[in-house]
């Protein structure tokens, strides 16, 4: 897998927080779903396919751990 080095989570934080998240609380909402289950799924599908592109499960696990978005700035009903 391509290494992404000169990249940042936190520099994603206006489309997670702008555009992605509010997609899975509507989803959710619409389809009469905890968010958590929907985000979840989510997760596992988006982890399933950068395990395909060669991303190995403890590098997936260690990005998890050391990703600390700061949620204090989601929008309301967001977190």
């Amino acid at each position: 897998m391509t290494t992404y080095t000169t990249h940042r989570v936190e520099d994603h934080e206006p489309f997670i927080f702008e555009q992605l998240l509010p997609l899975i609380v509507g989803y959710a909402r619409a389809s009469n779903t905890p968010s958590e289950v929907v985000t979840m799924a989510a997760w596992l599908c988006l982890s399933t396919i950068l395990q395909a592109k060669g991303l190995g499960r403890d590098t997936l696990l260690k990005a998890l751990d050391a990703a600390r978005l700061d949620v204090h700035e989601a929008p309301e009903g967001l977190h």
